[in-house]
């Protein structure tokens, strides 16, 4: 466990009276108000990982984005080429030639 100063203790019961009056006023408004994680003193080591597991999520996100890239490319010809390729011959679907 990890002893911390008073300052430490000031500056987080400050922190989570502030997050108190935030969540207070957003949902007198009818939103919502989630905490994901309760703030607390950490340690360096702390951080460290932190910034391991931040640099791990956005190499993540950055191979999905990658994929949808490429899907909307892929679409947006507007053919698709199987069988309802021919539909779009037969009368009755004039709309779609025209465009």
């Amino acid at each position: 466990m990890t002893t911390s100063t008073p300052e430490k203790q000031d500056g987080l019961k400050a922190l989570n009276d502030a997050i108190n009056v935030i969540q207070t006023k957003i949902t007198s408004l009818g939103g919502v108000f989630n905490v994901q994680m309760a703030p607390k003193v950490v340690t360096a080591t702390d951080e460290a990982e932190l910034a391991k597991q931040m640099e791990r999520a956005e190499l993540e996100n950055a191979e999905v984005a990658g994929d949808d890239d490429e899907e909307e490319v892929e679409g947006m010809d507007g053919f698709s080429g199987g069988e309802d390729a021919e539909d779009d011959k037969k009368p009755g679907n004039e709309s779609q030639e025209e465009e």
